[in-house]
């Protein structure tokens, strides 16, 4: 049985939100996918009880960096503050390879930070590497990260 990889996409473009969707689903990878547009709804959709709801745990957060009202930058500060949510894994997901962006992301806790393909082909490889990597990850149980 595959393992269910559940997303948080924060992300404004719809194409990328698209390519990604129909890579996803014919790589017939489980699990659900969330989408936020930018950084102040993905806030809302983690700190929210009801918007939770439609994204289950455990989840990983795919985050772009240059979006409207709150960037990727401002989300991972804003999110590691905020203490029932701060350990979330984050992979930044975005086209700057600015090192100035990578070093920034990388200094919030970022998971990693991947460069968005141009191609279906390179994006189908990322999928896989980010999934194999999320299967064979041990999961913290919900006691232990309402204690620890």
């Amino acid at each position: 049985m595959k393992e269910i990889m559940n997303i948080l996409l924060v992300e404004d473009n719809d194409l990328d939100v698209e390519i990604l969707h129909r890579a996803r689903k014919k790589m017939g990878m489980p699990g659900t996918m969330v989408r936020a547009q930018d950084g102040l709804e993905a806030l809302d959709i983690l700190q929210s009880d009801d918007l939770r709801r439609a994204l289950p745990s455990p989840f990983v957060v795919l985050l772009d960096i240059n979006m409207p009202r709150m960037n990727g930058h401002e989300f991972l500060e804003e999110l590691r503050k905020t203490e029932l949510i701060a350990d979330a894994r984050v992979f930044v997901f975005t086209t700057s390879d600015n090192p100035v962006d990578v070093s920034k992301a990388y200094a919030q806790h970022a998971s990693g930070y991947i460069k968005k393909p141009s191609n279906s082909k390179d994006l189908t490889s990322i999928l896989d590497a980010l999934y194999a990597f999320w299967a064979k990850c041990e999961n913290p149980s919900p006691e232990y990260r309402n204690h620890g």
